[in-house]
Formats: structure tokens, sequence, C-alpha cells
């Protein structure tokens, strides 16, 4: 896995009027999309500034959520600035941006009470969530869809070349259950590129057995979205491969008349790669 790239740890010049003298903080995020990291950043700073607190440090690694806290570079910048009085307080966006398992929570809250330095997460507190990161469309929603969904159906496989046969022989059956108007032979040839992309690139790194989730939905105008996801956030895929310009199994998705787009869980766990199918003719 490769590491996260961090910004390095530069004192803040601005300082908030009215703050508590001594009361610095260092505002904290990870995200795999440096765009919504340094958004993040600003929303961070803005409600620090509201609360009177000088801003002394600002920080984030380039890494999905569940990439471990401890190895990332600039949380252990931030570890470091509050271990050494630094600074006296953590903002970050939401626990879970450092700590993902209750048993690493618990421990992130003894380790800040014994220093002593207190955290805020304002977006916990406000109950909103991170965008989901869509470099190609800028959120999932607008990714080629002219029309709410209707109907759907999913289901989760395990990422191996057998499962391939099994879930062509479901999708039909289920695009015939969905009533989907269009050419199901080519709807299933385009999940079935999907799915074999997954199997092949999106294997865990650490070759532990996997899951796959394939999910089939009808708009309201009929089109098809055909959406695999995988378990390999890390794993991007290209521009060009998105618009045809590379790779055989996107290329041959393209040429079937489906439009293509890729985009993160807003949790950064896992990716899914999507397939818009316009209604077209239905199979004979």
């Amino acid at each position: 896995m490769t590491r996260p790239t961090p910004i390095t740890a530069i004192p803040h010049q601005g300082r908030a009027d009215g703050a508590p003298s001594g009361v610095d903080v260092v505002l904290y995020t990870t995200s795999v999309n440096s765009r919504i990291a340094i958004q993040t950043l600003a929303s961070l700073r803005d409600f620090a500034e509201e609360q009177g607190w000088t801003v002394a440090y600002e920080l984030y690694d380039l890494a999905p959520l569940h990439f471990p806290a401890r190895l990332r570079t600039g949380w252990r910048t931030v570890a470091h600035l509050l271990a050494t009085g630094e600074a006296a307080g953590l903002v970050a966006p939401a626990e879970r941006e450092v700590a993902t398992t209750p048993a690493e929570q618990t421990a992130l809250r003894d380790w800040l009470l014994k220093l002593p330095a207190f955290a805020a997460y304002p977006h916990t507190r406000h109950h909103t969530m991170l965008p989901a990161v869509d470099e190609f469309a800028g959120t999932p929603e607008l990714s080629g869809l002219t029309a709410p969904v209707d109907r759907e159906w999913s289901r989760p496989y395990p990422m191996t070349r057998a499962s391939l046969h099994r879930l062509r022989n479901e999708a039909r059956m289920h695009l015939t259950l969905l009533r989907w108007p269009g050419d199901i032979t080519t709807a299933v040839e385009v999940l079935s590129r999907l799915a074999h992309n997954a199997v092949v690139h999106a294997q865990p790194s650490d070759e532990t057995p996997a899951r796959m989730t394939l999910r089939l939905a009808v708009t309201e105008d009929e089109e098809l979205l055909v959406e695999v996801q995988d378990p390999r956030p890390d794993i991007p895929v290209s521009t060009t491969a998105l618009v045809g310009e590379k790779g055989g199994g996107l290329m041959y998705v393209r040429l079937l008349g489906a439009t293509t787009s890729c985009f993160l869980s807003k949790d950064a766990r896992t990716k899914t790669v999507r397939a818009v199918v316009p209604p077209g003719e239905a199979s004979p």
C-alpha cells in the first residue's frame, strides 16, 4: 500500500481575536482527495476561530479512513505537537478520522486525558458527513443520471473468477424481474466487464478473501445503473480508462454504449465503478 503524503506542519500565522492565552489548537483531517482535505481544513479553521482558539497548525494526510493513524505521517506530527504541549487541543471533523474502532477511540480519549489535551469534532456535533469522492463528476448523484432510482437489486459476491459465471446468470434473472426495457444481453456484458476488473485489479493487498457488491438500479427514465463496489479505494481508476481511451474492460463498456464513473464511499473504505446504460432496444 502506498504511504500517505502529508502536508508538513507549518505554524499558522493568524491568531483568533480574543483567544485565551496558551490555547493553541492543531487542525487535522485525512482524505484521499487533496481538494476535499483543504476544504475541510477551511471549515475547521472557521469553527476554531468561532470558539476563540488560536489555530497554530493545520495538517492533513492523503489516506483513506481505514489506513491506521499510527502509519500516517501527518497524524504522527499532530500527536507530537499535542504530546509536547505545542498544541493544547485537536480539532478534527470526527473522531473516526483518527480512531475507527471502539477500542481505538477509547485509547485516544485516554491518551488525551493523560496529556492533558482536548479534542473537538464539529462535524460530529452537526451530524454532517464528508462528501463522497468522485473526481470525475463531483458527487455520485451527478454521474450522468437524469432521474432518481425507481427500483434496484444488490448482492455481495466473493471476489473470485468463479463468481463471474454465477453473477451473470443471476443478473440476467434480476434484470427481468426489475422490468428493465433495455437490451439485457448488453447489460449483463457490462456488468461482467466491471466485475472482472474488480476481481483482477482490486484484490486486498494482504490477499485475504474479499467480497465485491453488485448493484443494478433502474431510474425513473429507465436508465440502468450497473455498479461494482470493491474494497480497494487506494487503487484509483484513471480518467483515460473511464472515457474509454485505455484499458480493455472499460473501453469495451464504453463501446457498448455505457457511460462510466468512479467514486468512493463517504467513509472512504470502498470504491464503486458505475456504468449507466441507456434503455435502447429490448433483447429479442
